[in-house]
């Protein structure tokens, strides 16, 4: 029986697809792509691809242009040169120099992954993705988990401005404003 973690499919330079797409097989992507990929295994998005729309995987290793959403269970590795622009849901996140990142990574935590897998590793792949309920339910867990977290905007944090820190005019640290005295106020 062969190991299906050990099957690469290669979509070569030159081909376009468009549409939903389903896959237990890791595949190697040098063209361009158009709608939803899910596949139980990596995926490797050569320097010539074009993504653009939503990616599944357990593991992912980027050096083209992505545009979209990316939900994966593994580690997101983004090579130098590599474009991209939307959202990055990842257990783990790693860049190298030079990255083109418009995007906003966010971090489940383990029990969220780990519902993930389970949920992933239950597709069966002979169904057709646009009309499998497993996909919306898949995004939901996601988003259920981050959004909250996701929701507080950066303007909501500040608050009041910040106070510069004081000090004294002849170049001597001021006295602390909490009560501790400093080396300066002793």
């Amino acid at each position: 029986m062969i190991d299906q973690s050990q099957v690469l499919i290669t979509l070569p330079d030159g081909v376009f697809m468009e549409g939903h797409f389903k896959t237990k097989h890791s595949l190697k992507i040098e063209s361009s792509i158009n709608g939803t990929l899910l596949s139980k295994q990596k995926v490797i998005l050569e320097s010539n691809s074009v993504f653009n729309g939503d990616l599944i995987c357990s593991e992912l290793v980027l050096s083209g242009k992505f545009s979209g959403n990316i939900f994966c269970t593994g580690k997101v590795q983004v090579k130098q040169g590599c474009q991209i622009s939307g959202r990055v849901y990842t257990y783990r996140f790693e860049n190298d120099e030079m990255t083109n990142l418009d995007c906003i990574i966010s971090v489940p935590d383990t029990n969220t992954i780990n519902k993930i897998k389970e949920i992933i590793e239950a597709i069966d792949v002979d169904q057709k993705l646009s009309s499998d309920p497993n996909l919306p339910s898949l995004i939901k867990i996601y988003e259920d988990n981050l959004a909250a977290k996701e929701k507080v905007k950066l303007t909501e944090l500040i608050k009041e401005p910040t106070k510069p820190i004081p000090s004294a005019t002849n170049g001597t640290h001021a006295p602390s404003s909490n009560g501790i005295p400093t080396a300066a106020s002793k």
